[in-house]
C-alpha cells in the first residue's frame, strides 16, 4: 500500500529496516519520547499501539538477554563437567574391561557397546553416549550388592557428575531454547512495530501537517533528508544506510512517506 502525496518539497523520510531490531526499537523510543511530551489530545492514534508493541517487545529483548545469560553459565559448566565426564567413563571402561577380558560382551550390562569387527568395548562418541552410559552404569552398580561393586572409579563420584553433568546440559538447552523462542516473538514485534510507525508518520504528515512532509519529523525521530539542486542535505545527524529504509530496499521520498506496508521484509 502507497499514500502518495503530490506537489512536495524534495524531502525524503527514510524508515528502519524491520529486520534490524534495534533500529526498529530505538526509533519507537524516540517516537514515543516525543509523543509523550505532547498533550494527550494532540498525540497520534497510533500512540497506544507503538507503545504496548514497543513495551512487548522490550519484555522479549530483556528475556533474550537473560536465556544467553543462562545459556553462557550453563555452557561453561558444562565444558568443565564434559572433561572429568569423559575421564570417568575412561575409567569405567577400564574397570569393566579388566574384570571381564575375555568377556567383552559383559560391558553392555553397564551401558556400554561392542564393536562388532572386533567385540572390542566401544568408547562413548559424544554427550548424549555419555550420560546414557553414566545412567545405566549408575543403575547396575546400584542394583548389586555394595561388596561387589567396583571402587574405580567411586560410585558417589559418577553419581554426583552425572547428576550435575545432566542438570548443566539441560539448564544450557533451555537458555537456548527461551533465547530463540523470544526472539522469533521480538521479531514478529519489531515488524508490526515498523509499519505502525510508518503509519505513524503518515497521520502526522496529513493531521499535523496537513498533507506537508516537514522536517518536524525528525522530532519523533524519524530520519529525514532534503534534496536541493542536485546535492542533498541532511537534516538528521546522520546519513541513512542500506538499512535506513521505507521498509523495502529504498528510502522514500516526499510523495512516498509511507509506503509497501505488506510482507515486503520476509
Amino acid at each position: 500500500m502507497k499514500i502518495h502525496l503530490a506537489n512536495q518539497n524534495d524531502i525524503r523520510v527514510y524508515f528502519p529496516d524491520s529486520q534490524k531490531r534495534p533500529h526498529v526499537i530505538d526509533l519507537g523510543q524516540k517516537y514515543l519520547a516525543y509523543e509523550q511530551t505532547r498533550p494527550v489530545k494532540k498525540q497520534n492514534l497510533f500512540t497506544p499501539i507503538i507503545q504496548d508493541l514497543l513495551q512487548q517487545i522490550l519484555e522479549c529483548e530483556n528475556n533474550i538477554a537473560e536465556g544467553e545469560a543462562q545459556r553462557a553459565v550453563a555452557s561453561d559448566k558444562v565444558t568443565k563437567l564434559e572433561q572429568r565426564s569423559k575421564e570417568l567413563v575412561a575409567s569405567m571402561l577400564k574397570t569393566i574391561d579388566a574384570a571381564f577380558p575375555d568377556q567383552p560382551a559383559k560391558a553392555q550390562e553397564w551401558g556400554f557397546t561392542t564393536k562388532k569387527e572386533t567385540a572390542n568395548i566401544r568408547t562413548p562418541r559424544n554427550q548424549k553416549e555419555r550420560l546414557a552410559v553414566m545412567k545405566r552404569y549408575i543403575a547396575k552398580e546400584e542394583s548389586r550388592p555394595e561388596e561387589e561393586r567396583f571402587t574405580i572409579p567411586a560410585l558417589a563420584e559418577v553419581i554426583d557428575n552425572f547428576q550435575t553433568y545432566r542438570a548443566a546440559v539441560y539448564t544450557r538447552d533451555d537458555g537456548q531454547y527461551q533465547r530463540q523462542a523470544h526472539v522469533n516473538t521480538s521479531k514478529a514485534l519489531t515488524k508490526e512495530l515498523a509499519q505502525y510507525l510508518q503509519l505513524a508518520a503518515g497521520v502526522i504528515v496529513g493531521y499535523d501537517y496537513r498533507l506537508k512532509v516537514s522536517r518536524d519529523l525528525q522530532r519523533w525521530g524519524y530520519k529525514v533528508v532534503e534534496y536541493r539542486r542536485g546535492r542533498k542535505t541532511e537534516t538528521n545527524d546522520a546519513a541513512p544506510t542500506d538499512d535506513s529504509t521505507n521498509g523495502s530496499t529504498n528510502g522514500s521520498s516526499a510523495s512516498d512517506v509511507v509506503t509497501n506496508l505488506t510482507d515486503q521484509d520476509d
